[in-house]
C-alpha cells in the first residue's frame, strides 16, 4: 500500500512541476510486403508528390499525471520519406516532385500518372498506467492518409485508408518517455498505413489500364 501510494504522489508532483516538451518523431519506415494481386512492379514512370504537413501536432495526455508536458508530434518528414521507400519498391520509374503538375506536363515528361498522397489526419491518446515499481506510458495514434492518381486522360484512383498502433515505454524522468511510446506508436501507425496505400495503388485495374 505504501509503495502504492507513493507511486501515485510521485506522478501528480511531477505532472505539477514547469511543463516541458518532448518532441516524437519516428524512423522513416517503409512496407515492404505490400499484397498485390498482379506480379512484378505497377510499369511505367509515375510522378510522386507527398504531404504530410497535417501529420504535425502536439498531444497531451489524456488524463491529470503529467498533463502539465506536451508531446509535440512531427511525423511529415519521416512520412514523407517512408511513402517515397515504399512507393519506390511498388512502381518501375518513380520520380518525387515537390509540387503536383498537370496533364500535359504529364505528357512531356514521358510519366503515366500523377500520384498524390497526403496525410489527412493525425489521432494520438497518451495515458500514465501506474506500476509496482515505476510507472509507465501507453500510447495509441491512428494515421488517415489519402492517395490520388491522376493519368493522362482524367481521375484514376482516390481512396483513403488509415492504420493504427501502439506503444509503451517507462515513464522516464519527468515523464519524457510519452515522445518514446508514441514514437514507437506512430511507427506501427504509419507501417500500417503505407501497407494500405501501396495496396491501394498496385491493386487498381483502372491505374493500371490508364483509363
Amino acid at each position: 500500500m505504501k509503495i502504492k501510494i507513493f507511486t501515485a504522489v510521485a506522478l501528480a508532483a511531477t505532472s505539477t512541476l514547469a511543463g516541458c516538451q518532448y518532441k516524437a518523431e519516428p524512423l522513416t519506415v517503409a512496407t515492404y510486403n505490400v499484397y498485390s494481386s498482379y506480379e512484378g512492379k505497377l510499369p511505367g514512370k509515375y510522378l510522386l508528390f507527398v504531404d504530410g504537413s497535417k501529420l504535425d501536432k502536439p498531444i497531451k495526455p489524456s488524463d491529470f499525471n503529467c498533463s502539465a508536458h506536451t508531446f509535440p508530434m512531427a511525423l511529415s518528414s519521416s512520412f514523407t520519406g517512408s511513402v517515397n521507400k515504399t512507393f519506390s519498391n511498388l512502381v518501375a520509374e518513380l520520380e518525387v516532385v515537390s509540387q503536383p503538375i498537370d496533364r500535359e506536363q504529364l505528357r512531356a515528361r514521358g510519366a503515366k500518372g500523377m500520384i498524390i498522397v497526403r496525410g489527412e489526419e493525425l489521432n494520438a491518446r497518451l495515458r500514465v498506467v501506474p506500476g509496482f515499481w515505476t510507472a509507465g506510458m501507453e500510447t495509441d495514434v491512428e494515421i488517415a492518409a489519402s492517395i490520388t492518381v491522376d493519368g493522362l486522360s482524367g481521375r484514376l484512383l482516390g481512396s483513403t485508408v488509415s492504420g493504427t498502433g501502439d506503444g509503451q515505454a517507462d515513464i522516464g524522468m519527468m515523464c519524457e518517455g510519452g515522445a518514446k511510446s508514441l514514437s514507437q506508436a506512430a511507427e506501427h501507425a504509419m507501417m500500417e498505413t503505407l501497407g494500405r496505400l501501396g495496396e491501394a495503388l498496385t491493386n487498381s485495374d483502372r491505374v493500371r489500364k490508364g483509363t
